[in-house]
């Protein structure tokens, strides 16, 4: 039973992550003059609705931001398209500054917002031939070793010692002859003094260095197979022509990005040189890359099922000139999964966030105008 009451509401966060409907808080004020009319009321609604419109956008990235500027008259012209439901949270009249505010919760028709911000990018405007190309690698990981090194650590010591000695001496002494008969008698006397001061210093001095050196993690790559499709789908919605890397990277291109990311979060300078020329043989102007590490499973308080993070870093590179220049990049951003066991968690985290890195990846593409 528990094990079905899981699987069921594991089906419910997938059907509402499918919904593309989101939920978003606004506020809304409208100055008026001698008394509060309708219209001024109704003034403050629909700058509520714009206002939840705009904060999901804001929450979503920056290139999002950009992207709803670009429609927002559209949007304020068009509101019942955009908005499913909305309800009044809270009203406020201030009458000593004459002003209304209102704030509301809303429902956000996101698949109409998507559509609406496709069909005023620049690729939208460009012909379906003359449209750009561009190779996606996103490469799925976890890490597999870590292999942390103690600290290294020196001691060195300098002792400098310095010493005098004073020495002084002296010595006296008397010598007679006494005569008797025919005997001669000798006698001697000597006295003699010896001081000797010593004075010694020692001078230590201390040092050394520690050495601490960097965990050694290496990476256990993931099929990427059922996410595939998905990410072809939101490149191509977005506007872009998309080949498939198998058919424009040499295997031994594939095989070097591969183990690259197995050991680090960057391409060593012959492999990108090698990727680099291999679109530009197909004439592909843009490469997109992206690692998606998934972390530890663990328990999810609110369901009790397990819960996976994954962490999306991503670049595009323009590769059409002399020089390959970064057009768009993706800072660290994480995502998670929730599912009845940790297969299920992580195949939906990693599936949920190359999707979102894809979308992200379009946005910032389509804030800078590249078609």
């Amino acid at each position: 039973m528990n094990k079905l009451l899981l699987a069921l509401a594991g089906l419910i966060l997938s059907t509402q992550c499918m919904a593309q409907v989101v939920t978003a808080k606004g506020v809304g004020t409208a100055p008026y003059g001698w008394s509060l009319s309708a219209g001024d009321k109704d003034k403050a609604y629909k700058a509520a609705q714009v206002s939840a419109v705009e904060r999901y956008f804001a929450e979503a990235g920056e290139a999002e931001s950009e992207n709803f500027e670009a429609i927002q008259p559209k949007i304020e012209a068009n509101l019942e398209k955009f908005i499913l439901s909305t309800t009044i949270i809270n009203e406020q009249n201030q009458e000593s500054a004459k002003k209304y505010s209102v704030s509301v919760r809303v429902e956000i028709n996101v698949a109409k917002l998507r559509s609406t911000i496709r069909g005023s990018s620049a690729t939208a405007k460009t012909a379906q031939g003359e449209r750009s190309q561009l190779v996606y690698v996103f490469v799925g990981r976890e890490v597999s070793s870590v292999r942390s090194f103690d600290d290294r650590v020196v001691k060195r010591a300098e002792v400098e010692r310095e010493a005098s000695v004073d020495r002084s001496r002296s010595s006296k002494g008397a010598e007679g002859e006494v005569v008797r008969g025919n005997a001669v008698a000798t006698a001697a006397k000597r006295d003699s003094s010896e001081s000797v001061t010593a004075k010694a210093s020692i001078k230590v001095e201390t040092g050394g260095s520690t050495t601490r050196k960097a965990d050694d993690t290496s990476y256990r790559l993931l099929a990427m197979n059922n996410t595939k499709t998905s990410i072809t789908s939101v490149f191509s919605q977005g506007g872009f022509q998309v080949a498939e890397p198998e058919f424009v990277l040499e295997d031994k291109d594939i095989k070097a990005v591969n183990q690259d990311f197995s050991t680090g979060n960057d391409l060593a300078p012959a492999t990108l040189r090698g990727v680099v020329a291999a679109l530009r043989n197909s004439q592909v102007p843009y490469l997109v890359l992206a690692t998606l590490d998934v972390g530890a499973p663990m328990q999810d308080d609110a369901t009790g099922m397990q819960r996976v993070a994954v962490t999306v870093t991503g670049r595009v590179l323009d590769v059409s000139a002399k020089l390959p220049r970064e057009v768009a990049s993706v800072p660290a951003v994480q995502y998670f999964g929730v599912g009845p066991d940790n297969a299920s968690a992580s195949g939906k985290a990693l599936k949920d966030a190359s999707m979102a890195a894809a979308r992200e990846v379009v946005s910032r593409l389509n804030a800078a105008g590249i078609r």
